[in-house]
């Protein structure tokens, strides 16, 4: 499945992935995906990210009023099944905050029954 994603939505799915718990074949298909999902370092800087611990987390920042152009990325069906279990499992969601990167994906992934 193709995805046209921003670099919100990127570091979001980035960092929802890395709070999954999976055994260690999942681990590793888990950190192909981030990987291919990681800004550069270039664009690290284009955006001003900066990562700080909290409470022994790390926590990532970035300046809003900046961004880069939004990328294509080719996920396999496997892939794409692992990216919409992480995202339908995931409960701690909040409805403003996490509207602006995670309604595009939802509608692409979770479209909605016309039959309901």
């Amino acid at each position: 499945m193709k995805f046209t994603l921003d670099h919100t939505q990127r570091l979001n799915l980035h960092a929802l992935l890395g709070a999954q718990r999976a055994d260690v074949g999942s681990i590793r298909a888990i950190w192909a995906i981030q990987d291919r999902l990681a800004l550069d370092a270039g664009q690290e800087k284009l955006i001003e990210l900066k990562r700080e611990i909290v409470n022994g987390t790390e926590r990532t920042v970035w300046n809003p009023a900046l961004s880069i152009p939004p990328q294509d990325f080719e996920f396999s069906d496997v892939e794409t099944a692992r990216i919409k279990a992480a995202l339908q499992t995931w409960d701690s969601y909040t409805a403003n905050a996490d509207r602006r990167w995670l309604q595009p994906l939802v509608e692409t992934l979770f479209p909605p029954d016309i039959r309901a």
